[in-house]
């Protein structure tokens, strides 16, 4: 990106961006949500003033502020104020209580802590806040009881009246780290990628491009803020353009057309299962009713695609990405192949590799490797673990581990994951994670955590354990004990009790023979709350 580009897009940070859109078009929409309408002009003053109080607090440059928050119209002002007093943003899935919604937190040293009193009680059950933070920001209002450990509780128009509305931010550059975004821990534990303003940046201009987003466009999701689909592909996109960002505080499958015409929206984002929850509603002469012209969605089987388009009247356009790359793959809007994820963007060179890291042939599936074509538009690394950036990053290349191929004239086509990842509700999950709390109820000695196949496209999570006595194991108590622990999206259905578990010479779980077993007899399923697969 030249010269010219960078100062186009606010020299190449989010908050020179909003900074450069208030000044051009300050009474323009910014956002919506619910009844409230955000302008250019409130966005950018109201993330001055929460700059101003966080400098106040002493969260400057570097300095990390997370974020446990439903979806809310505050959500984007905090993050542009982050940016603009150099802090570093933490965005924790609102979905996580105790050591899932700490370890995030204690883990990139936060100071301070955004959040709201519907989401309170995950926060009172832990044991006491991590010791790094030090204030404790409510956006709404302060609860009756709260959590121990912070030196000072307060309201978010508290947090702003300390800086008297005004005050000096430091320089913040395209290399300095806008957030820092945790994985779904596919290949063990979450992982904290650490990205680059001009990364934000540039994942939401080439969307902009490929999508041709003009100032007259509503972009709407239904995803969570603190997931980059939300945050980047939707609000900075938008913001980039000129737009205006429709944020709603989740997808319902029953209201959510009405809300495509209720916002006038002209596009909106579809990833994971939701195309396919749309498509299971009864037709109806409202299908069409709406001015949605195109939307976003992860590569989609050729049926559903087809069908969704012929009865929505939508164009889809698919891609591909990950945390630690952006989106990386756009299938030609004017241009595109069914089953493809398309071709690479202009910052984005993906190749695909044999085993022996050479470049594989067409037709050839290999891994998914990726370099950028200019610094700071991919991830910094990872947090604390320089052991796994070298090893993504061997060779000079950032190594996905997914598989996929290539057709003659440049089209990728994906696979399938070399890891024992699974997807449910359009939220990947960490086998490893969701096995240290199978591990930890009483009578487990081993524990796995594997795919089975779900009539949604998607993933349903097995569970299977070895006990002591598997005929007196009650797994509806394990169920139980997971929903207590872990957030919703990673709780098994099915559980399946064994004797012991199959194994590899090196005393690892077999866990492809676990999947290649599937719903073997005797397997429980938490949604027929019994044995839907009959015991043997």
């Amino acid at each position: 990106m030249n010269r010219h580009q960078l100062h186009e897009l606010g020299g190449g940070t989010p908050t020179g961006l909003l900074s450069q859109r208030a000044a051009w078009v300050p009474d323009s929409v910014a956002l919506l949500f619910e009844d409230e309408r955000w302008t250019y002009r409130q966005l950018d003053e109201a993330a001055s003033r929460i700059a101003a109080g966080l400098l106040a607090r002493g969260l400057g440059k570097g300095e990390r502020v997370a974020m446990f928050l439903n979806n809310r119209s505050e959500y984007l002002a905090l993050v542009f104020a982050a940016n603009r007093s150099g802090a570093v943003s933490v965005p924790v899935n609102n979905a996580f209580k105790a050591a899932f919604l700490r370890s995030p937190i204690e883990r990139t040293g936060a100071k301070l802590l955004f959040t709201e009193s519907a989401l309170n009680d995950a926060l009172c059950d832990l044991d006491s806040l991590p010791p790094t933070v030090k204030t404790l920001v409510y956006v709404d209002h302060i609860p009756e009881q709260v959590p121990a450990g912070a030196d000072q509780v307060m309201t978010l128009a508290e947090l702003e009246g300390l800086g008297g509305g005004a005050g000096l931010c430091p320089d913040v550059g395209p290399s300095d780290i806008n957030g820092i975004l945790f994985t779904s821990g596919t290949t063990g534990r979450s992982k904290g990628v650490l990205c680059p303003n001009l990364m934000a940046l540039t994942m939401a201009k080439e969307h902009v491009d490929v999508f041709e987003i003009t100032p007259r466009d509503r972009m709407l999701t239904c995803f969570p803020m603190y997931h980059g689909m939300a945050q980047v592909v939707t609000c900075l996109a938008a913001i980039c353009a000129g737009a205006t960002a429709v944020l709603r505080p989740g997808f319902s499958v029953s209201t959510f057309w009405d809300e495509v015409r209720r916002y006038e929206a002209t596009q909106f984002n579809a990833l994971g299962v939701v195309l396919h929850l749309l498509l299971s509603v009864p037709e109806s002469d409202l299908d069409r009713d709406h001015q949605v012209t195109r939307a976003f969605s992860a590569p989609a089987p050729p049926d559903a695609l087809y069908r969704f388009e012929s009865r929505f009247g939508v164009h889809l356009i698919e891609g591909y990405g990950q945390t630690e790359t952006k989106n990386i793959l756009y299938n030609p809007w004017h241009a595109r192949r069914i089953g493809s994820m398309g071709k690479p963007t202009p910052s984005s060179i993906v190749e695909i590799h044999d085993a022996d890291g050479n470049r594989a042939a067409p037709g050839e599936v290999g891994e998914i490797v990726y370099r950028p074509t200019q610094a700071h538009v991919m991830n910094a690394g990872y947090l604390d673990d320089p052991e796994a950036t070298l090893a993504a990053s061997r060779g000079l290349w950032w190594h996905t581990g997914d598989m996929g191929s290539t057709d003659e004239d440049g089209y990728f086509y994906f696979f399938d994951r070399t890891t024992d990842s699974l997807r449910r509700r359009g939220e990947n999950i960490s086998s490893a994670e969701v096995e240290e709390v199978l591990s930890s109820y009483p009578g487990v000695a081993v524990a796995a955590a594997v795919r089975a196949e779900s009539e949604l496209g998607e993933h349903e999570v097995l569970a299977v354990v070895s006990v002591a006595d598997a005929t007196t194991f009650d797994p509806a108590g394990l169920w139980q004990f997971c929903v207590d622990h872990m957030p919703r999206f990673m709780v098994p259905r099915y559980v399946r009790v064994m004797d012991s578990l199959p194994f590899t010479p090196t005393g690892k779980v077999r866990k492809a023979d676990l999947r290649d077993e599937g719903l073997a007899a005797g397997t429980w399923d938490a949604e027929a709350e019994g044995y839907r697969v009959p015991k043997p």
